[in-house]
């Protein structure tokens, strides 16, 4: 069954937009970067800046190992992901009617 309007397929239409986006992003960026250049570079309607700037990281390779074996020194952070799949024709599918609702309808 295809669903012009389903939510599932609109956000993976949408990540490979911005995927798309971001690769042409990156390869537009390479060319300020690869100049090894600083300053502004002006377009038509705006311009591009390049600045560097150092910073200082905290290393944690460089602790000692009884505190990075130590269970003290760590805690417990919990991620939601969302990942977009190929579908196989043959799965069921499901139809979001809201957000309480789920319809599962099998391929006959």
């Amino acid at each position: 069954m295809y669903m012009t309007r389903s939510p599932v397929d609109e956000l993976a239409r949408l990540r490979a937009k911005i995927a798309e986006l971001r690769a042409r992003e990156a390869a537009l960026e390479v060319r300020f970067i690869e100049g090894n250049d600083t300053g502004r570079f002006p377009g038509y309607s705006c311009d591009v800046v390049v600045s560097r700037t150092a910073y200082q990281v905290f290393d944690i390779s460089k602790l000692p190992q009884h505190i990075l074996n130590d269970d003290r020194y760590y805690a417990t952070k919990h991620v939601t992901s969302i990942r977009i799949e190929d579908r196989d024709e043959s799965d069921a599918v499901i139809m979001l009617g809201g957000p309480d609702e789920f319809q599962v309808l099998e391929h006959l």
